[in-house]
């Protein structure tokens, strides 16, 4: 028998949908290239690939950070909570450079 989850909070749950949010912008700017007329090209191919691993990059962290929420300290009892910089710095980075190709492939 496993042992019982403990509950996940509100908070936990706003986490974990602010970056499914995130995901699915994603999925949709990788979208958005393959809708412009005129043959399919290696770029736009490249940018709807790089959406969907984006996407599941999103969500993976998502799940993590709301599992990181769960964390209780040992002496204490308390909710600790780890602070997202580098999920957030990874995700950040890579929405600009995702934005930048998105644009130099358009102009193109």
């Amino acid at each position: 028998m496993r042992p019982q989850e403990p509950k996940r909070g509100l908070a936990a749950e706003r986490t974990q949908l602010s970056w499914e949010r995130s995901a699915l912008v994603f999925l949709a700017s990788g979208a958005i290239p393959l809708m412009r007329d005129g043959p399919l090209s290696v770029g736009r191919t490249a940018l709807a690939v790089v959406g969907i691993a984006l996407a599941a990059l999103s969500v993976w962290f998502g799940a993590l950070r709301a599992r990181r929420t769960l964390q209780v300290h040992p002496a204490s009892g308390r909710k600790i909570v780890a602070s997202p910089r580098l999920e957030v710095f990874a995700l950040g980075w890579a929405t600009a450079g995702f934005a930048a190709i998105i644009i130099v492939i358009l102009m193109l």
